[in-house]
């Protein structure tokens, strides 16, 4: 038994590879290199684009090349997987003739579908013939990828990033003394006088912009950091005892004058301190500012202000009918030596963002008198940080009162507040202790402002005569080629894989017909040779082949190759 069933298995075996013979190499040699170079062609399209991103395409005959690359791989990938499904195409259409009867009609959409999609509108013969369908859409819509992938590469302006050093002039705390005016007495010592002039410029520009006045502009976008030493003040709730003093000598101020204190800054002078009354208040030296730094603290340096905005509105305009309760409050800020590590992003457009974090290292007093000369940078320091001490308490000091009696005008001596509402003590939504420590990091960032603005910007169209090296990230636009490989990878994947099935189809329909063919002129007159076909197309104008197809022979059933062999010779096709 074993050796009859091995004998059946060897006959088997030789009448498939006679059924096999007819294949001929041509038609999966086709499909599989027409695979293969699509796919070669798309892994090349995507290894120049990859090769090019980020490149700069400051070229313009660059630019041209590398789209018109990339069309025409994209062009010849198609055209290579579409001849593989092409060819897949016909060896299935094949398997369609081979299995049943087919109107003429049916075999003219069949024929003709690969060079005419409107034959797709043949819905009933498509219909029927699910793979057959598959096989010509696919072949048809692997075009689209074509369409999508040259785009993937474009032209665009990219941000370029360059590491280097960067000049950039100051006014050093240590060695400017134009800062501030001072007297050299019994020479030895130096007298304080007063701020200087210039430091007036910087101080009354930054509390009108309320921000860092700008640095020199750049051609290019700039980032970089700072570090150094400078004055910094710190501003809170005063202590109970001294809001005591202040709140009493006020209302005692108020009552002399028929009036209400809404706001008012001062610094510590001879008279301040548990027995201080309303005279203090009301003295004119402190009311227009002739006092503008505490030399009697011995500790730091220091500014008062008294705030009782409770019946005034954000533009500091008295709330009409108002009776309320006054709830008064008092900030204190002190003045410190602080260590700054300030950021610059200076942009090519004029646009600045300079942000400090200051950290306080110890307070700082202010001082009449030094041992010393100009010329020492002990001195110079010191005197320089308390006049930048002046020029903000300058902005801050002096009084804003109502008259009791409406008709009376409003006393408003505060530079800062008088120059920029943006300042004021007073927001809707907001309590008197929301409103007193908003006040406090509103003075806290001023200062900062002010000594940033001095230190660095540029001021009268002058910058400072010291330089200082910082290490700088340049930023430019620069016209770089950049790729989308996700949008190749998934246009091409699409299409690569359709087409892999495309061919697989194609391979197993050689395998079912045991023969490989193609819808060439020769094919179909090999497979058409019949008496009854020559008699139905008998009448010398159906023999001219003009359209339209006569009904009669649309209409007509066909049996080629397998499916005609068991019919006579007088009703079907001859079989190859």
């Amino acid at each position: 038994m074993s050796e009859k069933h091995y004998g059946n298995v060897i006959v088997n075996e030789i009448k498939d590879f006679q059924r096999l013979r007819h294949i001929h190499w041509r038609a999966p040699t086709v499909m599989g290199a027409g695979f293969l170079g699509g796919v070669v062609l798309m892994t090349s399209h995507h290894a120049i684009y990859q090769s090019l991103s980020g490149e700069p395409a400051d070229n313009a005959l660059l630019q041209l090349w590398a789209i018109r690359a990339g069309t025409a791989l994209a062009f010849l990938s198609k055209l290579c997987l579409a001849i593989g499904t092409g060819v897949a195409y016909d060896q299935w259409m094949w398997v369609n003739l081979h299995s049943k009867p087919h109107e003429i009609g049916s075999l003219d959409s069949m024929f003709a579908i690969l060079g005419n999609a409107f034959e797709f509108l043949a819905v009933r013969i498509w219909w029927r013939r699910p793979v057959l369908t598959f096989l010509a859409a696919m072949t048809w819509l692997l075009p689209i990828s074509a369409i999508i992938t040259p785009g993937t590469l474009s032209v665009q302006p990219v941000l370029v990033s360059q590491n280097g050093t960067l000049i950039v002039p100051q006014r050093p705390f240590t060695t400017d003394s134009n800062a501030f005016c001072g007297v050299i007495s019994d020479g030895n010592t130096t007298t304080y006088a007063s701020m200087a002039t210039g430091l007036s410029n910087p101080t009354f520009a930054t509390v009108l912009s309320n921000s860092v006045l700008p640095l020199e502009s750049s051609s290019t976008n700039l980032t970089f950091k700072l570090q150094f030493f400078g004055p910094a003040v710190t501003c809170n709730m005063s202590s109970s005892e001294e809001f005591s003093w202040a709140k009493r000598a006020i209302l005692e101020y108020e009552t002399m004058t028929d009036t209400r204190v809404f706001y008012y800054g001062w610094a510590p002078q001879p008279g301040w301190g548990p027995d201080v009354n309303g005279s203090f208040f009301a003295s004119t030296d402190l009311q227009i500012g002739n006092n503008r730094l505490d030399f009697v603290s011995k500790d730091a340096a220091r500014v008062f202000i008294y705030l009782n905005t409770t019946g005034v509105d954000e533009t500091g305009n008295r709330i009409p009918g108002f009776d309320g309760k006054a709830e008064a409050q008092m900030i204190t800020c002190a003045l410190y030596n602080a260590s700054y590590d300030a950021h610059f992003a200076v942009k090519s457009t004029g646009a600045q963002f300079i942000t400090a974090f200051p950290r306080f290292e110890n307070w700082m007093p202010a001082l009449s008198t030094m041992e010393g000369t100009l010329e020492d940078p002990r001195v110079r320091q010191q005197m320089n940080m308390q006049a930048v001490m002046e020029s903000f308490v300058m902005m801050v000091n002096g009084p804003i009162t109502y008259s009791n009696d409406i008709s009376f005008p409003t006393i408003n001596s505060v530079y800062g507040l008088a120059m920029n509402k943006a300042l004021f003590p007073a927001q809707p939504g907001l309590n008197q202790t929301a409103l007193t420590l908003r006040q406090a990091k509103q003075n806290e960032m001023l200062f900062q402002n002010i000594t940033l603005s001095m230190r660095y910007s540029v001021v009268s169209g002058s910058v400072g005569d010291d330089q200082t090296v910082a290490a700088a990230v340049r930023q430019r636009f620069e016209s770089q080629f950049v790729y989308e490989p996700r949008t190749l990878l998934i246009a091409y994947g699409l299409g690569a894989f359709f087409a892999l099935i495309c061919v697989l189809l194609g391979v197993h329909a050689l395998l079912h017909n045991g023969a490989s063919y193609t819808n060439s002129f020769s094919t179909i007159v090999r497979v058409t040779r019949d008496p009854a076909l020559s008699r139905l197309i008998a009448e010398e104008g159906d023999l001219q082949g003009a359209e339209p197809v006569p009904k009669h022979i649309r209409r007509a059933e066909l049996r080629l190759g397998r499916s005609a062999k068991s019919l006579s010779p007088s009703y079907a096709s001859s079989w190859i």
